[in-house]
């Protein structure tokens, strides 16, 4: 299959986004040399074009349903294995499970194949695969625009060509320069032939995706500072469907590690890749696992109400000196409506910039030399919210006013957010931030198991750990696990310590494939949804002395694999019939005579 980008459309010079459509997308495309199009499914495509991409949108614009924002998404980085008391398990003469059967795909930097904690005794890998989306010159993996797959059989010879001292990345050219995709797969199963090293599932299957990070052109119109690690959303959604689509073809069941976030979108399980996520989890035997970020301190997210038409709300931004450009979003309640007034650090002001749907407004500072480009989404295309994006080009440093005024007042909440702190200047922040709500996309899903951390030395939540719930009021985190201070595998061997919440995520997806073993590939439960598993790890959570649960820092309680277990053993003792009625789970206790 022909790849999407090549010498002579480089991924790094176009603009691409994924699209919802209907009907032929592919015809009027024919004779735009500077466009390409990938059709992922009847429904979505990914649309790249090196030039204006809006000019492309807006000539396909009875054809185009969604164009998903863009987003950008960071590592979410942190002994919480004996906390999680998966190890009870390993070698229990009862209980025995490993996570044997199951694969743990994880999307990350890659992976360090040759590090002995992802080696069988007998020499041969534990992975089924690595798809590595930044090498384009080897096998071509059918249904995905980019990247290569090196099998099993590859990384097995790779192993053999180092064993004879060889160079084993002329077959295997895959490296994990970073060491966060090896250190989450050490977490989540590192097989143990260092006991301090033993992961969660040290019998699981691993399979690998090696995400290519976000091109110049997406940084700069976000306006990123520094040169941080960042990755799309196409290159996130095309990792979950790489592994999604293998756990189908071998029929195995998986645990989908994703361990990033983002900060834009409207947290309440209605972005891209959350809805995504929901679907793939409704399928038996799919469960994806996310952190809830470490956005929790940050001043990255302020909120605020407005009680009645006309009243007024200011938003507080101070900008660091060092900030240039920077991208952020408003998001206010349905059926609310807003206009926005602008205050310049130097007193100038904007009055009330009126909505005009998917309109950009220009405006320009004089003292400032500042430009602010202003979008209204009114209402926006899948949440049916109003979501208002600034972008800012040659900022001045200062306390800037963002005001809001109440046109349309039913709900009269807003919530603003920065991208995350990674991507930021030191000194930009909200003034007035709000700790709450700060979980990070794709958390909020529906379908996804989303985890916050707390300090398993001291049993405390961690400050910098995201906090909940959903816009919509759902509860998130679904589950806090251990991440401070983590021993794992680093590449090169040995070991490094990490911390935050890609950490507890790594745990609490070992444990997932302890519980699909245990139901799917032991059959005590053969119709293993997602749903369940939540039920699952929410009922056997422990909770902490003197909270009530569910909350917004831990959800449901610390994760806890022996409580799980222990939960099922109590329900199967007075368990009567159980069935499903499509995808709702029926349980009916027996009536004692």
């Amino acid at each position: 299959m022909a790849q999407l980008f090549d010498s002579s459309f480089p991924w790094e010079n176009a603009a691409y986004t994924i699209i919802e459509y209907q009907g032929d997308i592919e015809t009027p495309l024919k004779n735009m040399s500077n466009v390409r199009i990938f059709i992922v499914d009847d429904t979505r495509a990914i649309l790249a074009v090196i030039g204006d991409l809006n000019e492309v949108i807006n000539k396909l614009y009875d054809l185009i349903v969604y164009v998903n924002p863009n987003g950008l998404y960071t590592l979410c980085d942190t002994t919480p294995i004996e906390t999680s008391q998966a190890d009870l398990f390993h070698n229990s003469p009862y209980l025995q499970i490993d996570g044997k059967g199951v694969i743990i795909g994880i999307i990350d930097t890659g992976i360090d194949y040759l590090n002995e904690e992802f080696i069988n005794d007998d020499g041969t890998t534990r992975l089924i695969s690595i798809f590595d989306q930044t090498i384009f010159e080897g096998k071509d993996v059918e249904g995905q625009p980019i990247g290569s797959e090196f099998t099993r059989e590859d990384i097995n010879k790779a192993i053999k060509e180092k064993m004879q001292g060889r160079d084993p990345y002329k077959i295997v050219p895959s490296k994990d320069e970073y060491g966060h995709g090896t250190a989450m797969a050490g977490i989540a199963g590192a097989i143990g032939k260092n006991k301090e090293l033993i992961g969660a599932a040290p019998g699981c299957s691993f399979a690998i995706v090696k995400l290519i990070p976000a091109e110049k052109k997406l940084l700069e119109e976000f306006g990123v500072y520094g040169n941080p690690l960042v990755y799309s959303t196409v290159a996130l959604f095309l990792g979950m469907k790489y592994l999604y689509t293998l756990a189908g073809e071998l029929e195995t069941p998986i645990v989908i590690l994703l361990p990033l976030g983002g900060n834009a979108g409207p947290r309440n399980g209605q972005s891209f890749l959350e809805r995504y996520i929901s679907e793939i989890s409704r399928v038996r035997g799919v469960t994806v696992v996310v952190p809830m970020g470490n956005q929790g301190d940050s001043d990255t997210h302020t909120s605020g109400y407005i009680k009645k038409v006309g009243d007024t709300s200011d938003i507080e931004l101070e900008i660091d000196s060092k900030q240039k450009n920077m991208r952020f979003e408003i998001w206010i309640n349905s059926p609310d409506k807003l206009t926005l007034s602008i205050i310049s650090p130097t007193g100038e002001k904007v009055e009330r910039v009126m909505p005009q749907s998917n309109k950009i407004t220009e405006l320009k500072f004089l003292y400032e030399n500042t430009t602010l480009y202003v979008g209204y989404y009114i209402p926006e295309q899948v949440t049916g919210e109003e979501r208002i994006i600034i972008n800012a080009r040659n900022l001045k440093e200062g306390i800037w006013i963002f005001r809001l005024t109440g046109e349309v007042i039913i709900i009269g909440r807003y919530d603003a957010y920065l991208m995350q702190r990674e991507l930021i200047a030191p000194g930009t922040k909200f003034l007035e931030s709000d700790p709450y709500l700060t979980l990070m996309t794709p958390a909020a899903s529906r379908g996804a198991i989303s985890v916050a951390t707390y300090n398993q030395n001291n049993n405390t939540i961690v400050k910098e750990s995201s906090r909940g719930y959903t816009r919509d009021g759902r509860v998130k985190p679904d589950i806090t696990a251990g991440g401070i201070n983590v021993i794992t595998t680093a590449v090169g061997g040995g070991s490094q310590i990490v911390s935050g919440t890609s950490a507890s995520s790594a745990v609490t997806a070992g444990c997932v494939a302890l519980i699909l073993e245990w139901g799917e590939v032991l059959g005590n439960d053969k119709a293993m949804y997602s749903a369940k598993v939540r039920t699952y790890l929410t009922r056997g959570a422990t909770k902490p002395n003197g909270d009530v649960f569910p909350n917004p820092e831990w959800g449901y309680g610390q994760l806890n694999m022996k409580g799980v277990f222990d939960a099922l053993r109590i329900i199967d003792e007075d368990s009567g019939d159980e069935y499903y009625i499509g995808n709702l789970f029926v349980r009916l206790p027996q009536i004692k005579q």
